[in-house]
């Protein structure tokens, strides 16, 4: 079907003249464009990875064995013919693939190939190898290591090569690490031939449930939804003071909730965002850093939550749809605590929003967009209603091709060739999480084999003293080592089976221990020094990298906040009865604490005015009736101070760049 036009495309068009078009195209991309016959090969390869899992998500799997198999060999082949040897090495269209990455593709076939047609017989005989399989499982597990390296990077793998030699090495390791070890055979056994390696439960996971809505997130960029929910909250808040920001705020927690990637939130949403907060005034370090706090916050935000949702619920066997209720009010404290500190620079600086003129109309843009919101709606019924989350997406899927090619909005609809490019989007955009199912799985298995899980825990309730505050503050410095230069998926799954034992046996709940442990998993995306998300952000913005890592690390100090509650609270695990006051204090808290890091409340604040709002910032966010209590009396006695105070007073500071903190 070729894109087609209405009587009133022209109309359409110009209702939103002056917002630019989000790029739909792969933000995360592969380093080959492919032309010529490899070219339509990997395409087709790409399309029927794709169907295949639409196709499991709607009739079922047709077997354990194939449907974790096959996830991994898809993304394997697809690596392989679309990253090279080297990261910086871009080829050119038509330039001819390597013949050891051909080599590889078709090794990483063969492999897939065995496993599920021969998996019964590996059964039959309880672990025991052939000299085939051991041949083949040792080049799986390099294999995997290196889709690992090619796509994310060498962190995970050296984790991974790690982990490998720790399992033979047991008898020789210190301490509380040591164990009986293991030889050769029984790590490819555990590895290759059973569910405990990498066709283990990371891959039944994400091609259960990862998988379909990392494609519903490219039906979402192709059909022009994503383009709406960009239009939607600049025609609401483009106006308002600051007002580019906090449409920032609102288009990354959308679009970061179905792409499941922070650096691609950036890059998708703050090629738009960014350059308008810079318009209206605010730093360069600042406007890159809202955007990257924002795009983290992204995967904190039901209904999809990036794979955080789903991971959980498999980890922790809570209902899906529990995760995504109790996750609902701890997102937005974390938002409103962005949104606060965007607001008070606003303030701080006399910022203003973009011209009403530049804007399109709220109502037009909602009276031809709509229709979008019909996919969502849909999948959170459906998941509301007990059907499985991959049901549920498929059908959120159809939803929006449907509405893509029969609704034109900004006077264009989908055609055949965007549907086919949704596809093959959806299979590329998924490989920064296929590439790490195997060595995830493979460091899972050994984790398993030689107890260092257990081992690990005991270590930081040592180090606690049996302090829960002290482990939540080892786990997050944990989460931020392991996550430097993993992706989030990927730092969430290693800290949650090595520490999140550990909050468990300090009394915390099951399901509270993950959520803390995801939510302080997105930390590593910008916190300095390596801080992908700032980064990004600052590429875009062009400030200096290590400053916007900085002002994303303040803005997303809620990161740190919301856990916190978790743990010590009724946030999310007691009676909704317990829990309002909880959310009432930790407004007002967060309310205090955004003002005193801004350095602004009803004007700008003098040095120990700041001091008294932070700490009754902390004494609100406290569990504790008495500490709430003289809490709120600090903030209550600055603002009366600050209302009586004079206009201006000579120990105010004049309002300077960034977020004064």
């Amino acid at each position: 079907m070729a894109e087609s036009k209405t009587p009133d495309d022209d109309d359409a068009a110009a209702a939103t003249p002056h917002i630019a078009e989000v790029d739909a195209a792969d933000p995360v991309h592969p380093h080959r464009d492919l032309g010529g016959i490899i070219g339509r090969i990997t395409q087709v390869i790409a399309i029927a990875y794709t169907a295949y899992y639409l196709y499991t998500a709607q009739f079922g799997i047709t077997s354990p064995q194939a449907h974790r198999g096959f996830y991994w060999g898809f993304a394997g082949v697809l690596i392989f013919l679309l990253y090279p040897w080297r990261s910086r090495s871009k080829n050119q269209i038509g330039q001819r693939v390597p013949v050891w990455d051909l080599a590889l593709a078709i090794l990483v076939a063969v492999l897939t190939a065995y496993f599920v047609f021969n998996y019964a017989e590996i059964v039959s005989r309880g672990g025991r190898l052939s000299d085939t399989e051991f041949v083949l499982g040792s080049l799986a597990v390099l294999v995997s290591l290196e889709m690992t390296r090619r796509v994310v990077g060498s962190i995970l793998t050296v984790i991974g090569a790690v982990v490998i030699v720790y399992a033979f090495f047991g008898p020789y390791m210190p301490g509380v690490f040591a164990h009986r070890g293991h030889d050769l055979e029984r790590l490819i056994s555990t590895s290759y031939t059973s569910f405990n390696g990498i066709f283990g439960s990371v891959a039944d996971i994400f091609a259960t449930y990862v998988f379909i809505f990392i494609v519903f997130g490219a039906f979402m960029q192709k059909s022009g939804a994503g383009q709406f929910f960009v239009d939607l909250p600049f025609a609401i808040a483009g106006k308002a003071r600051g007002g580019p920001a906090k449409v920032a705020v609102m288009v990354s927690a959308i679009m970061g909730s179905v792409n499941g990637s922070p650096v691609a939130n950036v890059m998708t949403t703050g090629t738009l965002t960014i350059p308008l907060m810079r318009r209206v005034g605010y730093s360069r370090e600042f406007s890159g850093g809202v955007e990257a706090a924002a795009s983290v916050g992204g995967q904190m935000l039901p209904p999809v939550m990036g794979a955080g949702a789903f991971l959980i619920a498999e980890f922790t066997q809570t209902p899906y749809t529990t995760i995504v209720l109790v996750s609902i009010v701890p997102a937005l404290l974390y938002f409103f605590s962005v949104y606060l500190l965007v607001d008070f620079q606003a303030l701080k600086r006399n910022l203003r929003g973009l011209p009403a003129s530049e804007l399109p109309d709220w109502k037009v843009v909602l009276k031809q967009g709509w229709y979008f919101l019909i996919p969502l709606a849909l999948l959170f019924t459906l998941v509301v209603m007990r059907f499985s989350p991959a049901f549920a997406g498929f059908w959120a899927v159809v939803a929006v091709a449907v509405i893509g090619v029969t609704v034109p909005y900004r006077g264009r609809r989908m055609g055949w060739r965007d549907i086919l490019d949704a596809v093959r989007l959806g299979a590329v955009s998924s490989l920064t999480v296929g590439a790490v199912v195997g060595t995830i799985g493979i460091v899972i298995g050994i984790v398993d084999l030689t107890g260092l899980g257990l081992r690990f825990s005991d270590l930081i309730v040592d180090l606690s003293g049996g302090n829960l505050l002290a482990a939540l503050i080892l786990v997050t410095l944990v989460s931020w080592l392991l996550g430097a230069g993993l992706t989030v998926t990927s730092s969430y799954i290693m800290v949650a089976i090595l520490a999140a034992p550990a909050l468990t046996e300090m009394g915390v709940s099951l399901l509270v221990a993950h959520l803390i442990v995801f939510w302080v998993s997105q930390d590593a995306n910008v916190t300095p020094p390596i801080a992908l998300a700032s980064f990004s952000a600052a590429g875009i913005s062009g400030g200096k990298p290590m400053r916007t890592a900085w002002e994303s690390w303040l803005l997303a100090r809620g990161l740190y906040i919301v856990p916190f509650l978790m743990a010590y609270t009724a946030l999310v695990d007691g009676p909704v009865a317990d829990a309002i006051p909880v959310v009432i204090t930790a407004v007002l808290g967060i309310y205090l604490l955004s003002a005193g890091m801004s350095g602004y409340l009803r004007r700008p604040t003098i040095w120990y005015e700041r001091a008294v709002l932070l700490a009754g910032g902390v004494l609100l966010i406290a569990p504790g009736v008495v500490s709430n209590l003289i809490g709120l009396g600090l903030g209550v006695a600055i603002y009366f101070i600050q209302r009586l105070r004079p206009e201006r007073s000579s120990d105010e500071v004049a309002p300077a760049g960034g977020n004064g903190a």
